[in-house]
């Protein structure tokens, strides 16, 4: 996948999913992306459904716009799934997924499935917050945004002391504070 943004032309409505129990990565990820769309896409709907995120994570911009009810709803012209390595892991919000007319996985687990109908995985990234980085313009991560991926990057790097922490998992992180 080269980008977001070319992901989301013609696009009127989005659903942005993630696992179980989701942590850090996973809400920062996905509220990364929901802020993305808000900010620079205003007329394309999306939601972000996941289960209720740890009290930690609540200030995180647009926390409180998750929806953790997973009512029936009209299907999504894309369905942006995060930080999950297959649909058995989203729990209730999978019939998003699979109503869906079209479905992005962007992920960074090296179990994941590729199992959209698109799939960018990278098991070295750190987080799946850093690949999210790589698909915006660097240009557009506003200060919101940068918030919501260095969280997800400094939960799944263990405040920079996993393996998984590079020398580009850094030079992303100083990006983000620059923010």
């Amino acid at each position: 996948m080269k980008d977001l943004a070319s992901q989301l032309q013609g696009v009127s409505t989005v659903a942005i999913l993630g696992h179980v129990r989701p942590d850090g990565d996973c809400a920062g990820s996905c509220l990364a992306t929901w802020n993305y769309i808000k900010a620079w896409y205003p007329k394309i709907q999306a939601r972000v459904y996941l289960e209720p995120i740890p009290n930690i994570f609540r200030f995180l911009h647009g926390a409180g716009e998750i929806v953790h009810e997973f009512a029936d709803a009209p299907a999504y012209d894309l369905c942006i799934v995060q930080d999950c390595g297959d649909a058995g892991r989203l729990g209730d919000a999978a019939k998003y997924f699979e109503q869906a007319r079209r479905t992005i996985c962007i992920d960074h687990h090296v179990s994941n499935s590729s199992f959209a109908d698109e799939n960018h995985i990278d098991p070295k990234a750190s987080a799946t917050s850093e690949l999210i980085f790589e698909l915006l313009e660097e240009e557009r991560v506003t200060r919101e945004i940068a918030e919501c991926l260095y969280v997800g990057i400094v939960h799944d790097t263990g405040v920079f002391q996993y393996n998984s922490t590079t020398a580009k998992t850094m030079n992303i992180a100083g990006k983000l504070m620059e923010r």
